[in-house]
């Protein structure tokens, strides 16, 4: 045996092309039975059979090589590869016709033809695909638009049917001017990326009006499917809990692939509550509440949150610890801001609002905390603490503001009232306004100057943060009675009254006091309660903050509302805009 037999890459051809000259009558004769005897040893061919004058060896051609202007026919039987022939020409014309040319034969392949690539993805006809219904988005989250390149392109979303695959699936659909480049950017992208929290591509549409590509499983958007168990706010909190671990992995996956992050939809399989991030822009806008995870909630395995007792199945699985984690974070909490006077006297603790007034009222007595807070300015242009550069000019301006923060957060006093706050409403007999209760998160004092230009040469001196503690009580805080003042003299012997400093131009300095807390809706204090319940405990008692080791409320005896004014929409965390001059006297603003 020829050892490079089988090795040889060269696809072997038979051709009967070349005339055998017998007495059949008839040109289609004469080529029939060439082919028809040497079809019949097909399968015992050697290599050294090709050296009849029949049959000649020759250069093997591609399978999809058939020359423009002639008819061929193609079969592929069993291995072999098979080319119809061609008739010739005819013969040259004069007084009369000449004889026909000389047709070729089929020419035989053995071995498989060449094939393109397959497919990553399953090619459906439109006509096997059939839309149920339009999964309704937003006005504008069905269309994408780029309008700078004249580009509009219109992204609807259905639920389908394939006809003879059980399930549903989802498609997205292309149409419009530039639909097709749309949607190839869109294959491509998913096409890069393979994660269980990311829609997974299952098929192409692919015709002269539309585009589409089709996703595994029926999915809908993800604020849609949290709107199923708005009834039960510890499913609604689980949901989010879950979601956000989900949202983290795969977000943390995209980056990895493609070495930043990218804007992304969030969907849902709701017949398991799994998310999906749509890569493709023009899809339901991702909810914030899924930002700034804290903590892992994993999704609880064949656990149908449709099941009567998918609370308790909930409320086994999650510690305290994680429920109380999971109602700290958006869109369960709510972060409200004010400001209040700078002469007043503020601490960790619980605050009712009274937006109809303008004011505030504490709650409970200063919060008996076990830890001493250190206190330092927060400098962002790296001046020292306490002496600052004289000639403010455009270069120096930038070491102010100064921020004093005290950030409560950080010691568990949102777990600590959310563990404790069924037992304080008890006791104040409230029930109707409790979204009115403000948790001190932190507090934030501020100081920097109110006009920078054409400061005089001079210095200003900052007083240390220590001085802000009170003589009252270890966790309460207040501005002192000098925070700042302007010096011609580097030592700050020669202190400058506001008066003075103001005649020798030095600016007004200005200061203020911003509380920044947490609040909660009804749902949010029904769904604790039943939560500690089912972990059995009372909610009306003490149990849940001693069993966690929190500390402890009480309410306070002396409830004298004070001044606050809601401020949003800040230019900068804690500045004043200044805009109400009025206000600002009003709440000690200026030194």
């Amino acid at each position: 045996m020829d050892p490079q037999a089988d090795s040889e890459a060269e696809v072997i051809v038979l051709s009967t092309s070349d005339n055998v000259h017998s007495a059949e009558p008839t040109p289609r004769a004469r080529k029939a039975k060439p082919f028809l005897k040497s079809f019949g040893f097909l399968p015992s061919l050697r290599r050294e059979s090709f050296k009849t004058a029949a049959i000649r060896k020759t250069r093997p051609r591609k399978y999809w090589e058939i020359k423009f202007g002639r008819q061929a026919t193609e079969h592929l039987v069993n291995n072999y590869y098979i080319t119809g022939g061609f008739g010739g020409s005819g013969g040259e014309g004069g007084d009369q016709g000449g004889d026909g040319g000389t047709g070729q034969g089929p020419t035989v392949y053995f071995g498989q033809p060449e094939t393109r690539e397959p497919s990553d993805f399953r090619t459906i006809r439109r006509g096997d695909l059939k839309l149920l219904k339009e999964v309704r988005l937003s006005t504008e989250s069905g269309v994408v638009s780029r309008q700078s390149r004249e580009v509009d392109v219109r992204r609807a979303v259905y639920h389908a049917e394939i006809r003879g695959d059980p399930g549903i699936v989802t498609v997205a659909m292309y149409q419009g001017d530039g639909a097709e480049e749309e949607w190839r950017k869109h294959v491509a992208t998913y096409k890069s990326m393979w994660h269980p929290n990311i829609m997974q591509l299952y098929g192409l549409v692919s015709t002269k009006e539309l585009y589409a590509m089709v996703f595994h499983d029926e999915l809908i958007p993800y604020a849609q499917f949290r709107r199923r168990f708005e009834h039960s706010p510890i499913l609604r909190t689980y949901i989010i809990g879950y979601c956000r671990t989900e949202w983290q992995e795969a977000t943390n996956y995209i980056g990895n692939v493609i070495g930043s992050s990218m804007e992304t939809s969030v969907w849902i399989r709701p017949s398991t509550g799994q998310l999906c991030l749509d890569l493709a822009q023009g899809g339901p806008e991702t909810s914030s509440d899924l930002y700034g995870l804290i903590v892992d909630i994993l999704r609880l395995e064949n656990v149908s949150l449709d099941a009567p007792d998918s609370e308790n199945i909930i409320i086994s699985s999650l510690s305290e610890d994680q429920y109380h984690e999971l109602c700290s974070w958006p869109p369960i909490i709510q972060y409200p801001q004010f400001q209040v006077s700078t002469e007043h006297v503020i601490g960790p603790g619980i605050f009712r609002r009274n937006s109809q007034h303008g004011s505030c009222v504490r709650i409970t007595e200063p919060l008996q905390m076990l830890y001493q807070l250190e206190l330092h300015w927060n400098n962002y242009g790296n001046a020292p603490d306490e002496l600052l550069p004289n000639l403010y000019d455009s270069h120096r301006t930038n070491t102010l503001p100064l921020e004093l923060r005290l950030p409560f957060w950080e010691h568990g006093i949102t777990k600590a009232w959310l563990a404790q706050a069924s037992r304080i409403f008890a006791e104040l007999e409230e029930g109707a306004h409790v979204e009115d209760y403000i948790c001190i998160g932190y507090l934030q004092f501020s100081l920097r100057i109110a006009n920078k230009r054409d400061i005089p040469e001079g210095y200003l001196f900052v007083c240390p943060p220590q001085d802000f503690c009170t003589e009252l009580h270890a966790h309460l805080y207040q501005w002192p009675a000098c925070p700042a003042y302007w010096s011609l003299d580097p030592s700050g012997a020669d202190r400058l009254s506001m008066e003075d400093a103001r005649i020798l131009g030095f600016p007004s300095i200005h200061i203020e006091t911003v509380v920044h807390g947490y609040s909660w809706d009804c749902s949010v204090y029904k769904g604790l309660r039943r939560f500690h319940e089912g972990k059995g405990f009372d909610p009306d008692s003490r149990e849940v903050a001693r069993q966690l080791g929190y500390p402890l409320f009480e309410v306070s005896s002396n409830c004298v509302p004070f001044l606050a004014h809601k401020v949003s929409d800040w230019p900068w965390p804690g500045e004043c805009k200044q805009d109400d001059p009025a206000l600002c006297r009003s709440l000690g603003h200026y030194l």
